[in-house]
């Protein structure tokens, strides 16, 4: 009468208030920070790559936001990986407030370039840890039939390791080339997810 199903609270009716005040709080962050600029925008050394990042990440963001009824839905019952794509939500917001400074950074001059060099050792690392578990999530959910078929899943493989890749060169690299490209590869796989929603 009373299985284990019936008293399970990871559901996505459980999940999304919890989800939507997450993420949002997030999306907030970026855009309070972007007001906060825009105000005062003389006190600002603009820097290629971190703007790239920080839009792609709002971009990231919305997909998170737009996708995550779908996804969590389909993985109820399915308690570990329901929790294995929670915790990748979870670092990916860490990872996403890392790269946005904190307001008092804000009250002087505010140089981006050295605002990433000073957290893109820590905002990488978290980054490919958050990658890293979406890999274990889809992989999981390949094995047990909810998601893709065999080419997808090699194709995702692929970019996922030439991503992960890219990301563990930019956070040792000081190369404002390349951190402009990697930057700009971001934002345009965020501009493409988003537009597919």
């Amino acid at each position: 009468m009373f299985g284990k199903n019936e008293f399970s609270s990871l559901t996505w009716d459980s999940a999304a208030w919890i989800y939507s005040v997450i993420v949002g709080v997030v999306i907030v962050r970026y855009f309070t920070f972007i007001a906060n600029l825009l105000q005062e925008p003389k006190s600002v050394k603009i820097y290629y790559p971190y703007l790239v990042f920080l839009v792609g990440n709002i971009f990231y963001f919305y997909n998170m936001w737009y996708t995550a009824r779908g996804t969590y839905t389909e993985l109820e019952g399915k308690t570990l990986i329901f929790g294995i794509r929670s915790l990748q939500d979870i670092v990916s917001c860490v990872c996403g407030l890392i790269l946005v400074p904190k307001d008092r950074e804000l009250e002087d001059f505010f140089d981006m370039k050295l605002w990433l060099m000073k957290i893109k050792k820590v905002y990488f690392l978290i980054w490919i840890l958050s990658r890293f578990i979406m890999g274990i999530c889809i992989f999981s959910m390949f094995f047990i039939g909810s998601w893709g078929t065999t080419e997808q899943v090699i194709g995702m493989s692929v970019v996922m390791i030439i991503m992960l890749t890219f990301a563990l060169i930019a956070t040792f690299s000081t190369n404002d080339y390349y951190l402009s490209f990697f930057g700009t590869i971001i934002l345009v796989q965020g501009v493409y997810m988003f537009s597919n929603l």
